[in-house]
């Protein structure tokens, strides 16, 4: 991938920093997974009424962000709350995830 963008800002930023979140397309299909998902997180099953955020279950990275079936495949899209996204994505390594 060609950037014009600093480096560490790329790796910080990671597809964010190609301008994906801000496309027309993506805003439509973001906007129809929160209708689909009725405002609620499909993790903890509470109604958003704060921040949320509109998931990839796989996730999007600058190998698969222009493919369809991970970018925008409803199937792989999923409303979470601020809390739950945070659990999900930035999740601590624990004892279970070891092998002792």
């Amino acid at each position: 991938m060609i950037s014009y963008l600093p480096e560490n800002v790329v790796e910080r930023d990671g597809v964010r920093s190609t301008g994906f979140y801000s496309t027309q397309k993506w805003k439509r299909v973001r906007d129809q997974i929160k209708i689909r998902d009725k405002m609620t997180c499909q993790r903890c099953g509470k109604p958003i009424t704060g921040r949320y955020i509109v998931d990839h279950k796989i996730e999007l990275n600058f190998d698969n962000y222009k493919d369809w079936d991970i970018a925008y495949n409803p199937a792989n899209l999923w409303l979470l709350c601020q809390d739950c996204h945070n659990l999900k994505t930035f999740r601590k390594v624990t004892t279970q995830d070891t092998l002792w």
